[in-house]
């Protein structure tokens, strides 16, 4: 293959990354060149991405990119589910994408259910219902400013809408589409019966692109404002950062045997690739979900709450004056003794931010389990309820497929923390593979030149391994894993109770 650098812009929803990748006869190179805060703002009462913020960041991290390593042939943008913007029939920003964590859709649970009942939504999308997904946030929407009906000329999910501000070019991928919970489970286009029950415009939405395409160069007044000199072609590739990872992940391009991916950051997404999408009652009655992976083949996972209560208190105890690091966090736990208590950490009450450490004292509490005595156990707690939340999700996973998985490919940031990873393959009895850390970025990048066909498969396999740098983690056979398992699964239905 020619020398190339490409770009991947990863957006999380606590920050973002410009990673760039230079591929060249001698091997490929990954570097993060900028990295910038995603935190949603509270304004008048809402929660809104600060997209302008966003874009600008992008900017300034592709000037850097160029400034460091010379011409730059494409970029892509990768994000997570379910949020979108909205564009009115000039192309304009109609409003700021709200947050999944905003609140305003509670109000219109009710109705939402009685529309479409839960089980019959998701026999038909194969997409659990959540009060995140795009359908009811839409139909929030909706509801709140019926006049978006006639305001409103197209709807784009975040990766579309960022490629959409650089391209000029309004296009849906699939995978991100796939989590919006109106796609047809068989079919995987648009739900047009769905919509219409819901009150959803169909022209909103453009034919999903599998397999992704290029888009076109980045539009002239950006490379004249930023001094860019590089053609720079806009690349639609896995707009879902879950299945961006999946590409850079060498066992789950070509398994030896049966593999579960574990994508470990601010979320965890736990899953297996399927042929079809199972939507039987095993999966509905457990929260299982299907999404689509970049080939248009399907995905059966849950998506789990990862470090997201880390990051909350850590950001706590910042606020009040004591600065800690993750590895700071992450040592403490490791020389911390296990407590043998345990938190739900989907309960909806550490879905919002703030206060963390007292909605984990008092959970406990009303749970009649001991207190943390130290920062370090406290820490510890919340990573083994963590990974005792993987395992118990496995063990549904393996039930409503009907297999037996002997894996884990574990990628992404959290890999970083020893601890977590080792709890994993303690408290699943399983071996653990990790690697990459940057998997959506590293994905972003090899979809890139599958896109544009820079590199062969075989090509593309080999830099895949080399950039995984893949360890093994093995359990360590606890006999008190069960034990301790039984007391999560406690923990959890008693405060189900309460």
């Amino acid at each position: 293959m020619r020398d190339i650098n490409l770009i991947a812009v990863d957006l999380g929803a606590s920050s973002g990354r410009i990673v760039s990748g230079e591929f060249t006869k001698n091997g490929p190179e990954i570097k993060e060149i900028f990295r910038f805060g995603n935190r949603p703002v509270h304004i008048a009462g809402g929660l809104y991405w600060d997209y302008m913020k966003l874009f600008q960041d992008i900017k300034y991290g592709l000037n850097m990119a160029e400034n460091e390593v010379g011409a730059l042939a494409s970029f892509s943008v990768d994000t997570w589910g379910v949020d979108y913007g909205l564009l009115s029939r000039y192309g304009e920003v109609v409003a700021a994408p709200h947050s999944y964590r905003d609140q305003r859709t509670t109000v219109d649970l009710s109705a939402f259910g009685q529309l479409m009942p839960a089980a019959q939504l998701f026999q038909t999308t194969g997409v659990y219902p959540q009060q995140i997904n795009s359908n009811l946030q839409l139909f929030s929407d909706l509801r709140r400013y019926p006049e978006y009906s006639g305001l409103v000329a197209q709807v784009l999910l975040m990766p579309d809408f960022m490629n959409y501000l650089f391209s000029g070019i309004a296009e849906t991928e699939y995978t991100i589409a796939s989590t919006t919970g109106l796609l047809n489970a068989e079919k995987w286009q648009w739900d047009i019966p769905l919509m219409t029950k819901l009150g959803i415009p169909t022209p909103w939405f453009g034919k999903p692109v599998v397999g992704g395409r290029v888009l076109g160069p980045i539009l002239p007044a950006i490379r004249e404002e930023m001094g860019l000199t590089s053609p720079l072609q806009v690349v639609m590739g896995p707009g879902h950062d879950t299945a961006a990872g999946l590409l850079a992940v060498p066992l789950m391009r070509h398994p030896d045997k049966p593999t579960a991916f574990l994508s470990s950051g601010t979320w965890s997404i736990m899953g297996i690739p399927t042929k079809a999408p199972i939507t039987n009652d095993t999966a509905f009655a457990n929260g299982l979900t299907n999404e689509g992976a970049f080939d248009g083949s399907n995905l059966l996972l849950k998506n789990l709450t990862g470090l997201w209560i880390i990051q909350e208190l850590q950001r706590e105890w910042s606020l009040k004056g004591d600065s800690i690091s993750f590895e700071r966090m992450t040592s403490e736990a490791d020389h911390a003794t296990s407590i043998h208590a345990y938190i739900d950490t989907g309960a909806d009450v550490f879905a919002q931010p703030g206060g963390m450490s007292e909605k984990i004292h008092d959970y406990l509490i009303s749970t009649l389990q001991p207190l943390p005595k130290t920062r370090g156990e406290l820490i510890r707690l919340v990573l083994e309820s963590i990974t005792y939340s993987y395992r118990d999700t496995l063990e549904k996973i393996e039930e409503a497929a009907g297999v037996r998985v002997e894996q884990i490919a574990m990628f992404g940031g959290g890999i970083q923390n020893r601890v977590l990873v080792q709890l994993t393959a303690d408290v699943t009895g399983l071996p653990v593979i990790t690697g990459p850390i940057e998997g959506s970025a590293t994905g972003n990048l090899v979809a890139q030149l599958q896109v544009q066909n820079m590199a062969t498969d075989d090509e593309v396999q080999e830099i895949v391994t080399a950039l995984s740098d893949a360890k093994q983690c093995l359990p360590t056979a606890e006999k008190e894993v069960d034990t301790a398992y039984r007391l999560y699964k406690s923990a959890i239905a008693s405060h189900q109770l309460s």
